[in-house]
């Protein structure tokens, strides 16, 4: 009996998981998409973040290379002038590449970008939406199995009693066999 009840209960279990396995489905399928946009992003940002700061850096240190030409110029420190050449070039090359590595970062970043806010609003909203869903389907659920077990309540206490009836033998009356004497006195009476 143990285990007969063990097995119905099991059964019910996976009957209501598979219920509600499509709509968990979307909804953790939508939450792992929406974490993996967020994580992109993030990412996407961070790389623009630094290569924004290289670029900044590049301009400080081209900035800086230009004070030392004009220094080396007034100077008239002609050796200072052909490596600071040199270094400029150099410096130039570096920033156009950090410039198109930076143009890159912004049009993956721009690419990955979504408002956080919004569509995070959106997945609470189905959220919601599949807990009603899923409250008015276990509403309805626990309904039939109320209408169940009160219909086999029902069913158990008719064959209990019918089974008790059928087990006590009915009560007959013992035929009464009246005597002469007994007869006499219902005549008297009548």
């Amino acid at each position: 009996m143990f285990r007969r009840k063990k097995l119905l209960e099991e059964r019910i279990n996976a009957a209501v998981r598979v219920e509600f396995a499509a709509l968990i489905s979307e909804l953790e399928r939508d939450l792992w998409e929406y974490r993996r946009r967020s994580r992109l992003k993030e990412e996407a940002r961070a790389v623009l973040e630094r290569a924004e700061a290289e670029v900044s850096k590049a301009h400080l240190r081209r900035i800086t290379l230009k004070r030392r030409f004009w220094e080396a110029y007034y100077g008239e420190d002609e050796a200072a002038l052909s490596e600071i050449e040199r270094k400029h070039k150099r410096l130039e090359q570096a920033i156009k590449k950090m410039e198109k590595f930076r143009e890159r970062a912004r049009a993956n970043f721009e690419r990955v970008d979504f408002d956080e806010v919004a569509e995070g609003a959106v997945l609470r909203e189905k959220a919601y939406a599949a807990q009603e869903k899923a409250d008015l389907r276990i509403d309805a659920l626990e309904k039939a199995f109320e209408d169940l077990l009160t219909g086999v309540w029902r069913d158990i206490k008719v064959s209990q009693a019918l089974h008790d009836e059928s087990e006590e033998p009915e009560e007959l009356e013992e035929p009464r066999f009246f005597d002469a004497s007994e007869e006499e006195n219902v005549r008297r009476s009548a």
